[in-house]
């Protein structure tokens, strides 16, 4: 692989650090906001640091599903 090509399949693998990433999660029920994260990052992987924009939809009525408690 030329030089070149190696930079091109570089930057079309990288994330800009700049660009947000959106988490969409909703909060049930008795559940509070470090609830809500913690079962979306079991769900889907640590959310991390950085330029990170969550949103958190608090109107979902009931238990979360799964939940015995």
């Amino acid at each position: 692989m030329n030089p070149l090509s190696k930079r091109i399949a570089a930057l079309e693998q990288s994330r800009p650090s700049a660009t947000p990433q959106w988490h969409s999660m909703m909060r049930y029920e008795n559940e509070t906001d470090d609830q809500a994260v913690a079962a979306y990052e079991a769900k889907n992987g640590p959310i991390g640091d950085g330029n990170v924009i969550m949103r958190v939809i608090i109107s979902k009525p009931g238990q979360r599903p799964g939940c015995s408690t």
